[in-house]
């Protein structure tokens, strides 16, 4: 062994600063991946038919601009994500995290818009957007993303449930006790803005009744958060792993950027 080759392998002292140089690099990542998601989740997953006969066009309401993007480009850009991150040999639990991060970014994104578009809140929409999400879910479980109660699915809780909102009977008191079991993830402010945006799609459908909404409100259980807004940009706390890895550091390449030549194998 030559003298000035590494003996010491205890890193304990370096683990705080290559812990922050992971999360740097996350976050970064994870910026960069949502810049390049957003002006495709509203065009693509709130604004697209993808059932084919079903017009979901409000009449009065602003001209909805599909931009040939649909709900497979954005399940393609995820598949790439994915593939990039398991070519570097990343660790499946930090994948996960970071598909549940993506996940949360669509979710806050499609349900913020929802709250502040009329046109967009009524019955055959709800199908739609439920449809659209369905798409995503499905990738996620074939990519075996959400196994192990890992709980990635759980990030599209509340546009899931404002789907269901808007596709569910609103015209009587026992229905809107189904609605405050099934909407347990939004919150009063959320459920309230929802239902007085709901617009009937037809003469023999009418507006949601005001008791309807005061029984909601009056049954919701009392949450954190009365926000009537999400943050699209919290950042979920990245959590590490032990995991032994059978990696051969005599192959690995250092990228030149790194201006490590100076290095020597063995």
């Amino acid at each position: 062994m030559r003298d000035f080759a590494l003996k010491n392998y205890d890193l304990s002292d370096y683990r705080p600063l290559l812990s922050d140089q992971c999360i740097n690099i996350y976050h970064t990542i994870v910026k960069t991946a949502q810049d390049e998601l957003q002006p495709m989740l509203i065009p693509g997953m709130l604004e697209h038919d993808s059932i084919p006969g079903m017009n979901t066009s409000f009449s009065g309401g602003r001209k909805q601009t599909d931009k040939g993007c649909d709900t497979g480009v954005i399940v393609n850009r995820l598949q790439f994500y994915l593939q990039l991150l398991s070519s570097q040999s990343i660790s499946i639990n930090i994948v996960r995290q970071f598909i549940g991060q993506l996940l949360y970014f669509i979710n806050a994104t499609l349900l913020n818009n929802l709250i502040l578009r009329k046109d967009l809140c009524h019955w055959s929409k709800g199908i739609q957007i439920r449809y659209n999400l369905s798409q995503v879910e499905q990738w996620v479980r074939e990519q075996g993303l959400d196994l192990d109660d890992s709980g990635v699915l759980t990030y599209l809780s509340e546009i899931r449930q404002a789907s269901q909102l808007l596709q569910m009977n609103k015209s009587s008191g026992d229905n809107a006790a189904a609605i405050v079991e099934t909407c347990y993830s939004l919150n009063t402010m959320q459920l309230q803005k929802l239902l007085m945006l709901y617009s009937p799609r037809s003469e023999f459908e009418e507006r949601v009744p005001q008791d309807v909404i005061k029984y909601i409100l009056n049954h919701k259980p009392i949450e954190k958060s009365q926000k009537l807004m999400m943050d699209p940009n919290k950042l979920h706390a990245l959590k590490f792993s032990y995991e032994t890895r059978d990696i051969d550091f005599t192959i690995v390449t250092l990228p030149s950027g790194l201006k490590v030549d100076f290095l020597e194998k063995y």
